[in-house]
């Protein structure tokens, strides 16, 4: 049985485990896993109609037998409490930043049948690293991200309905959300901390959405204080 501790970060939609490095680098406490998500960057062969429980297999292979921080963004955060709902005893603590409540009647609905998928996620991308990023990046890059949009409406869709519950859970949680952020982030973050037996709300400054991309520093402080919170229980 491995016993170093390591740390797996899980993107969201509409990425991949590069958008991650940036705060694997600033983790200096333990080893850091990054991995694509079935659609995604080197596992877009995989398949990508994924449901959400394969989602949660998958993190838990990657999990293996050593104990384990989980750090995950937006619906990577989903899959990270997927995970940890399941009481997986690797799962020591856990870090979800901006994980959605699809859900909810609250939470904006995924987009409909008439919305071409494609136009969905350059919105989504818009709307999360401003437009002068957008403007920037070369053709290719906005296309490839287009591109993604079919496996994002899908992903959003597997959210309409509970997939998992986190009042049984005792290990700790921490809930990220940048205080750039709209409201609808913001409740979700109390709500979790809420549900959580050991949960915490902790904003990140000048943050909003894309903040493991924007705010890398912020986001590593996060694990990294989970990190030590628990390496003395090893």
């Amino acid at each position: 049985m491995g016993s170093s501790l390591q740390v797996v970060l899980i993107h969201g939609a509409v990425d991949r485990a590069a958008g991650m490095i940036r705060v694997a680098r600033k983790i200096s406490n333990a080893e850091v896993v990054r991995y694509d998500r079935r659609g995604y960057g080197r596992s877009d062969s995989v398949g990508n109609t994924c449901s959400f429980e394969e989602h949660v297999d998958d993190l838990e292979l990657v999990i293996g037998d050593r104990p384990t921080v989980l750090f995950g963004h937006s619906y990577g955060g989903s899959v990270a409490l997927g995970a940890v709902s399941r009481g997986n005893p690797f799962v020591r603590a856990a870090v979800s930043y901006e994980a959605p409540r699809t859900w909810e009647t609250w939470w904006p609905p995924p987009p409909g049948s008439d919305i071409d998928p494609a136009a969905a996620a350059e919105h989504f991308v818009r709307r999360m690293i401003g437009e002068d990023r957008w403007q920037t990046l070369p053709a290719s890059s906005r296309s490839k991200l287009r591109s993604q949009g079919v496996l994002m409406v899908h992903e959003l869709n597997t959210q309409t309905k509970q997939r998992y519950s986190i009042e049984d859970v005792q290990i700790p949680l921490v809930f990220g959300v940048g205080d750039l952020s709209g409201d609808h982030a913001q409740k979700a973050a109390v709500i979790f901390s809420d549900e959580a037996h050991s949960g915490r709300v902790l904003g990140l400054h000048g943050a909003k959405h894309d903040a493991p991309m924007s705010h890398p520093e912020q986001v590593a402080d996060l694990i990294n204080d989970a990190v030590q919170e628990i390496s003395g229980l090893l």
